[in-house]
This record gives structure tokens, C-alpha cells and sequence, in this order.
């Protein structure tokens, strides 16, 4: 898990340099849950971003099972 400060979630890609895709996005209250996908080495990232003063970036790799869990689970 990595995190990242004084970074918006709107920069993470560009911080990322990566050509990844967001998949999945949810959001509650001030915090932000987004799931990117890079096709490449088939690698799915979390990011739980939070769009205050400062913003923080949590990122952590996940599996597709973990990836997908997360995507079909409600609140």
C-alpha cells in the first residue's frame, strides 16, 4: 500500500503514468473509491482518495477476484 499526499484524484493518472483505465468508481461523504485496470500486465489498482485539505491517495494492488469483489458488493 502507498500513500500519496497533496496529489487531487483528478492528477493520479498523470502521476501514475500509466495507460490505465478506471473501471469502477464509488464515492461516500469526502472519501472516494476508484478501481483502475492496465491492460498490459493485467494489473488492477485500488485508489481511496480524499478531496480535502490536504488530499490523500491511498493506492494498493489487488487481484481481479478482490477487483471484481468489490465491484459486485452494495452498500
Amino acid at each position: 500500500m502507498k500513500l500519496i499526499r497533496n496529489i487531487t484524484l483528478d492528477k493520479y493518472k498523470f502521476y501514475t503514468s500509466e495507460d490505465a483505465r478506471k473501471i469502477f468508481s464509488i464515492a461516500y461523504e469526502d472519501l472516494t473509491t476508484v478501481i483502475y485496470y492496465q491492460d498490459e500486465n493485467n494489473d488492477f489498482r485500488l485508489v481511496v482518495a480524499k478531496e480535502d485539505d490536504p488530499p490523500i491517495i491511498v493506492e494498493k494492488g489487488i487481484t481481479r477476484a478482490e477487483a471484481f469483489r468489490l465491484m459486485n458488493t452494495r452498500p
